[in-house]
């Protein structure tokens, strides 16, 4: 990871993005708020993606992954879920099928001998979309992926999407794979949408290149408040 300039728009968004005193994020299966984050998504995948028949209630996968959310007071503003599968414990990842399989359509990658994850199901209230909330989501989720031993992380998303998540990710130095060569199958849920997988290779982030990098520094030091 390269060292990122004192000046840079980074170095400022991390500034901007340490945590206010009235937005808390926190990695939670309380029921109260999952069903705000569950309702909130639902409004997202339909408002944002243009889907008319999204249905964001709790699934399989919410009990298997680690959901986090951002709130000020009691309203969940944002919020998301890392699932993993390790050597130790294969499970399919949300985006997986009969029809799609990433041990398959990465053979590159070997991920038969690793441990990966898929963040999936993000979410944001309109009104904090423009501001640093992502952001801090994104990185508490690096970081928490990373403290998992998850080597390699995966997302599906509309192409729009994928390609801003690959920007937020650019600003800190981080290489966010966009894979357009990668053919996702059409379904039904997608509902005429093209979809594209993304990925981070998260092995440089542990152990010395964590601790001593700028970035990945501000990322081991913002703090993760768990209830």
């Amino acid at each position: 990871l390269s060292v990122v300039p004192e000046s840079s728009l980074a170095r400022k968004t991390l500034r901007s993005a340490r945590p206010r005193e009235q937005i808390r994020f926190e990695f939670t299966h309380d029921a109260g708020l999952m069903h705000q984050y569950c309702s909130m998504r639902e409004n997202m995948f339909i408002s944002v993606w243009g889907l008319k028949h999204f249905s964001g209630v709790k699934d399989r996968f919410d009990d298997i992954s680690q959901v986090m959310v951002a709130r000020k007071g009691l309203q969940v503003i944002a919020g998301g879920r890392l699932t993993i599968s390790s050597p130790s414990r294969r499970v399919a990842m949300p985006m997986e099928g009969a029809d799609f399989e990433l041990e398959k359509m990465f053979p590159e990658l070997d991920l038969a001998q690793h441990s990966y994850g898929e963040f999936s199901r993000l979410a944001i209230l309109p009104e904090f979309r423009a501001g640093t909330v992502f952001p801090e989501l994104a990185m508490r989720f690096i970081r928490k992926a990373v403290a998992e031993g998850v080597d390699f992380a995966f997302n599906m998303a509309p192409v729009p999407l994928a390609r801003s998540y690959r920007q937020t990710m650019q600003l800190f130095g981080l290489n966010w794979h966009v894979c357009s060569k990668v053919a996702v199958p059409e379904r039904e849920e997608f509902e005429g949408i093209k979809m594209m997988v993304s990925y981070m290779d998260l092995r440089s982030l542990r152990g010395k290149q964590l601790m001593n990098n700028p970035v990945s520094e501000a990322m081991r030091t913002l703090p993760l408040l768990v209830d």
